[in-house]
């Protein structure tokens, strides 16, 4: 590969030595038809788009993709995929690698600081990186003798190109393990956010007070308990509005808001558009 170069900097990286495991590896064929709902992987996703044009919804932010984009989800965030273009579908390879995530990196001030997820477009180098993500997906889905560890083998090869490739934008940093009350909380909200969720109850239900919550849960998962809450009834509100004919006022009970003119101002603020034009502009 031709651009990236070979240069006698010291590492940027708190990692000395890096050890891999991919934990899935997978192609994957997206369908408009089918529903995305938000969803959280206690692992950090790498995805190649094959073919197609789509939009990842990222918690409350949105990244447009198409064919030879390079997409990287820290874990632990929230996110849901929906093709955009005339096709309707929209394929990409996906890796899950464990113990690890990226770093934003600032190198004017020299800060680093989480971030959510990186997005890149791969430019004259995307036929190297396809044929990576594809290596590593072969030997993944392999029965030969040590496939496996030769999956994490070419992931770790790769995961350092990509970091050479863009070491003034990203570093590499080990991934923190997620507080199982906090996971607890977090579980408890995807199964019950249509029901009346007060931070008071959160706080009994994980043996902490509401400060301590909020802090642990915003260092796993970058939002707070109620803010999750309202995205998770959020990207459960986008799957109604496209698959479903319930009124506005039925969809915002379903998903737990008390009144349909909060739930309409809510929807607009982190989304953009209100419901009804999300509705317009998705409808199959």
């Amino acid at each position: 590969m031709q651009t990236i170069e070979n240069n006698n900097t010291s590492e940027n990286t708190s990692i000395p030595n890096l050890y891999l495991k991919v934990l899935y590896a997978k192609k994957n064929t997206f369908d408009s038809r089918l529903n995305s709902r938000i969803h959280f992987h206690p692992f950090t996703e790498f995805y190649y788009i094959t073919s197609g044009e789509g939009r990842f919804s990222i918690e409350d932010s949105g990244v447009n993709v198409k064919a030879d984009d390079f997409l990287i989800i820290n874990s632990n965030i929230g996110h849901s995929i929906y093709p955009t273009d005339e096709s309707g579908i929209l394929e990409y390879i996906s890796i899950g690698i464990d113990s690890i995530s990226i770093l934003n990196f600032d190198e004017s001030s020299d800060n680093i600081e989480a971030t959510r997820f990186f997005h890149a477009d791969l430019g004259q180098d995307k036929e190297y990186f396809y044929q990576s993500f594809k290596e590593i997906l072969d030997e993944f889905s392999s029965n030969q003798i040590f496939s496996k560890s030769m999956a994490n083998a070419k992931a770790s090869i790769l995961v350092i190109e990509i970091l050479r490739k863009f070491e003034k934008r990203i570093q590499l940093n080990h991934d923190k393990k997620v507080n199982k009350q906090i996971d607890y909380i977090k579980n408890y909200i995807d199964n019950n956010y249509a029901e009346d969720i007060k931070l008071e109850n959160l706080s009994q239900m994980a043996f902490m007070n509401k400060f301590h919550l909020i802090s642990e849960f915003k260092q796993s998962y970058r939002v707070t308990p109620i803010e999750y809450l309202i995205l998770k009834r959020i990207e459960v509100t986008k799957n109604l509005l496209i698959s479903t004919n319930h009124s506005m006022e039925e969809i915002s009970s379903i998903v737990g808001f008390n009144s349909q003119s909060y739930f309409n101002q809510v929807f607009k603020k982190k989304v953009g558009i209100t419901p009804s034009k999300f509705r317009k502009n998705h409808r199959i």
